[in-house]
């Protein structure tokens, strides 16, 4: 917001905001006259962008009839990131669906409502409605191993050593997984303690990694200091963790009039998973069903079932093993270009946006929007109205200036 009179081009992390009028308030903020990306990584791996093209552009199932993607954020890496860690709690950060899932949302968008090409007269296709279940499973003192008895730090606990696969001990001291005993430095050992790069000694960093580990608090400790920090040592039963652990989010679309030059836009439905406990890290997967074939995409290759050949095809994109299989250097790297467009080679803005960033501002928000109305149906067990719900928030309970008289179908900036 602070930024916004300056007229600087933007790349921001996601998500982008914590709450639904912030949200809004960016986007009577932010001016056309400058660029702006949000950190929505998995519209730019390899992986993704053929996906994209085989479904929109060759059509090569037909018309999209649904899609069911999985988010497995993996066992240990939601305990150190959404149980320990710094995203959970919700009422310090923002439901875990928009932490962590936020750019999922946004990829299904991408795949079914958004235009081919970017800039293009062609109509976004916006969801009627969404519904969602999920809540705190696994990650709770109901859980909790009788043998772990009172303790509430795994440096201290009788399980420590053997009896607890969430052992801070051996996630983060070693042997396994990515930990110090491994001769991992990086993620998620230098979260836990950042000066443990500059510590060349196996025996210092381990003593100094144990030490930080040990830290705990009790009952008698302010609530607010409890808040402020992650507590890597703390049993992940024991936790001030509140958010979910496993959800479903399922949007759905209706048939709209079809518009000539443009794809048809027929109903179709998306289910998005978000679960904690699997063994993947991160490794997303999707089943793309149409009405002339099927698609299994797993973030590392692209299966094709055509029902008219019955001919099978497997495509295997560049990826990077890091970084969202590439999409963080992909984002940077059209940010970086599209920049460069705009500076030095007299580019507008609106068409380095499109060209390079590929993704609108309203787009970008749309993600979050969704995602604001899925946790209101998770909450309050309905199904969301989103049309419905964006006339309630952005013109009552909001009383946002700027959004009167904008209709659900026009968030993205794109005619309906």
């Amino acid at each position: 917001m602070a930024l916004a009179p300056l007229g600087l081009h933007t790349l921001c992390e996601k998500p982008l905001v914590t709450t639904l009028k912030d949200c809004l308030d960016i986007h009577r903020a932010l001016k056309p006259s400058a660029l702006f990306s949000v950190g929505h990584v998995l519209r730019y791996s390899p992986h993704n962008m053929l996906l994209r093209r085989l479904l929109l552009s060759d059509r090569a199932i037909g018309d999209i009839v649904s899609i069911e993607h999985t988010e497995p954020v993996g066992w240990w890496h939601f305990a150190h990131s959404y149980v320990r860690g710094n995203w959970r709690r919700e009422a310090t950060t923002a439901p875990s669906l928009l932490t962590k899932s936020c750019h999922d949302v946004d990829l299904l968008l991408w795949l079914l409502a958004a235009p081919y090409k970017s800039g293009s007269a062609h109509p976004f296709h916006v969801p009627v409605s969404v519904s969602s279940t999920g809540a705190l499973t696994t990650y709770r003192k109901a859980r909790k191993p009788t043998a772990a008895g009172n303790a509430t730090n795994c440096m201290t606990c009788p399980l420590a050593d053997d009896g607890c696969k969430f052992s801070a001990k051996k996630i983060y001291l070693g042997p396994e997984l990515a930990s110090l005993e491994t001769g991992n430095r990086s993620w998620p050992v230098k979260i836990v303690l950042p000066e443990i790069e500059d510590m060349p000694d196996l025996a210092q960093a381990k003593e100094a990694l144990a030490t930080k580990l040990g830290e705990d608090y009790s009952a008698a400790t302010p609530d607010r200091e409890v808040a402020a920090r992650p507590w890597f040592g703390r049993c992940v039963y024991e936790s001030d963790n509140d958010v979910c652990d496993d959800q479903f989010v399922t949007l759905t679309w209706d048939d709209e009039p079809s518009i000539e030059g443009a794809p048809p836009r027929f109903a179709k439905q998306a289910t998005l998973h978000m679960v904690a406990t699997t063994k993947k890290i991160c490794e997303r997967y999707s089943h793309i069903y149409g009405t002339n074939g099927e698609i299994f995409a797993d973030s590392r290759t692209i299966t094709v079932e055509d029902f008219s050949t019955g001919q099978r095809t497997v495509y295997n994109p560049k990826m990077e093993l890091s970084g969202h299989g590439g999409g963080d250097m992909g984002l940077a790297r059209q940010f970086v270009l599209a920049v460069q467009g705009v500076k030095n080679e007299g580019m507008e803005v609106r068409t380095a946006q499109d060209e390079f960033i590929g993704c609108s501002l309203g787009e970008a928000i749309m993600s979050h929007l969704v995602v604001f109305a899925a946790e209101e149906a998770r909450r309050e067990g309905k199904v969301v109205k989103l049309g419905e719900w964006w006339d309630r928030v952005s013109k009552g309970e909001l009383q946002s200036e700027g959004h009167e008289g904008i209709k659900w179908e026009n968030v993205t900036g794109r005619r309906s």
